[in-house]
């Protein structure tokens, strides 16, 4: 078979065949999981409807995406968003580096160490909030340390009230993912030429003249990975919050993710719960493509 005078041979489409063949069940349930499920929440979301199967759908147009506007749960739970993302993005990635740098070099406790702070993510995200539900509330562990210390001005509910309660949830947050950051950092940096820096020693550059004209450029492949999954995971959060606070006191401690399944399930606004899912969606893939856009033009730059 030819083809623009080149030979096809029919072992290689056969191949190919095979090979789409083996992609076609993972495809399929991904189409299945996914990109259905948000064709059909962008539908509702032009929709009344209160998620009751024995109930029509009315259409109603843009008025969702109207009210959401001049909804002040849904104006709190953005900000809240935002802070977390922001306080938790900045933090597991400058604590990742710095943490993946240090344990770069081989030693006795290396693997050890790696393992210790990749743990926690490996983890039901579930159970560690339950457990540090223990420690933070009024009655846990913590304020019990406090109070055999002698410390009483350190004793309060760290759940309480929003500031501190937020405070907790990034805390949390932080611990739980600070060790795969610092494993994507990991990855990058055992990239890095080892006699580029050498390159750099009889150059007379510094350890930051090797950080900042070597280790942060060659790494910059990471920092988009790990910057992107950050960003994406923080946006979505939901289960810490539901665990440790219930978006309370009050719904001062409410992310996006749990407004939208509170006003699906528990005020059955189903319709409006989908447009508040479908500006998260663009908003996250706003987000993404531009830091992808970002970045990889600083690699290109490099």
């Amino acid at each position: 078979m030819r083809k623009k005078g080149k030979t096809i041979r029919p072992m290689a489409l056969k191949g190919n065949t095979v090979s789409f063949g083996f992609a076609v069940p993972a495809l399929a349930l991904y189409t299945v999981l996914l990109i259905v499920p948000i064709i059909i929440a962008f539908g509702f979301s032009f929709t009344s409807w209160n998620g009751i199967a024995t109930t029509t759908p009315k259409f109603i147009g843009f008025d969702n995406y109207a009210a959401m506007f001049q909804d002040e749960r849904l104006g709190n739970a953005i900000g809240v968003t935002v802070t977390i993302t922001v306080v938790v993005v900045v933090c597991v990635n400058v604590f990742g580096l710095l943490l993946a740098m240090l344990l770069n070099h081989a030693g006795k406790m290396t693997n050890v160490s790696r393992s210790v702070f990749f743990a926690p993510y490996v983890l039901s995200t579930v159970a560690i909030s339950f457990i540090w539900l223990s420690i933070l509330s009024y009655t846990g562990i913590l304020n019990s340390i406090f109070e055999a210390l002698g410390w009483e001005g350190l004793i309060k509910n760290y759940l309480g009230t929003q500031q501190e309660a937020i405070a907790s949830i990034c805390v949390v947050e932080i611990w739980r993912t600070l060790g795969f950051h610092m494993v994507i950092y990991l990855a990058a940096l055992q990239t890095v030429p080892a006699d580029l820096y050498e390159a750099c020693t009889v150059d007379g550059g510094g350890r930051w003249h090797k950080f900042r004209y070597v280790t942060l450029p060659l790494i910059t492949p990471g920092i988009t990975i790990s910057l992107l999954m950050s960003i994406i995971n923080e946006l979505r959060m939901y289960d810490i919050v539901k665990v440790l606070t219930d978006g309370g006191p009050g719904y001062a401690t409410e992310t996006i993710t749990y407004n939208i399944v509170t006003q699906a399930f528990g005020n059955n606004m189903l319709g409006y719960s989908s447009a508040i899912a479908v500006f998260l969606f663009a908003v996250i893939a706003t987000v993404a493509i531009i830091q992808i856009k970002v970045t990889t033009k600083k690699e290109v730059e490099y």
